[in-house]
């Protein structure tokens, strides 16, 4: 009961879950269990075995790519109602494709896949919604990809921090905690490349600073917005 009385907190604050699971059979959402994963815990590996389904519900995740000896990329970063786990499924790939680590303290809702495939093959509302979430993904994460591709230095970094507002900010000012280490490692630029970025970025007036944080105000992310617009077609 406790377990349940949690998913109905949690479901209270999130008008996309409750739509998510509003054509759910009871069984489900007394299924669901609520986890708690502190900063930098690894949620999932690549190639290890995709058997559960994870709602992030509070907080952010990462994307990471090993693929490149001895370097660690972050290639997309994810924020609240996120589903990881059901693309292996419907793709039938029993192997999870990617690792994801929590960037911040992460609460989820998990399922096992078994119990998730059992629900969202028979809840048309709720596929509906997967097919369009993940629809979104892929194409955000190609064109991401292809854009980041032509900037460099200082233009990717604000391309990176000018995405991170517009998931996140919601018209307030946006403050960014990530250590130059955890930029260089998202950006895929030397700490040196990024502490030069950012130091020209404030002298330009695209970014504030607070002691270590960055903050972007509502008038900086249109600022930055105007700038990338001049060097690539609908930049956001």
């Amino acid at each position: 009961m406790a377990v349940g009385d949690s998913v109905n907190a949690i479901m209270q604050k999130s008008e996309y879950l409750k739509e998510y699971l509003k054509s759910a059979p009871y069984w489900v959402v007394e299924s669901l269990m609520v986890v708690k994963k502190p900063k930098d815990t690894v949620i999932v590996e690549e190639n290890s075995k995709a058997d559960t389904v994870y709602i992030l519900v509070e907080g952010t995740v990462r994307a990471i790519d090993y693929r490149i000896k001895g370097f660690e990329y972050d290639y997309m970063w994810f924020y609240p109602i996120e589903v990881f786990g059901a693309m292996e499924l419907f793709f039938e790939k029993t192997q999870y494709m990617t690792t994801l680590k929590a960037a911040t303290d992460c609460t989820f809702l998990i399922l096992s896949r078994e119990q998730y495939k059992r629900w969202v093959w028979n809840d048309n509302n709720a596929l509906r919604m997967e097919f369009m979430s993940m629809g979104k993904y892929l194409l955000d994460q190609n064109r991401v990809a292809r854009v980041q591709l032509f900037l460099q230095g200082m233009d990717r970094i604000l391309y990176m921090f000018a995405l991170q507002y517009r998931k996140r900010a919601n018209g307030r000012t946006l403050a960014i905690t990530s250590g130059r280490q955890e930029i260089a490692e998202r950006s895929g630029l030397s700490i040196k490349t990024v502490n030069r970025s950012i130091k020209k970025m404030e002298e330009d007036g695209f970014i504030s600073k607070n002691g270590r944080k960055i903050l972007i105000s509502e008038e900086q992310y249109l600022k930055m917005k105007t700038y990338l617009d001049s060097i690539v077609d609908q930049s956001l």
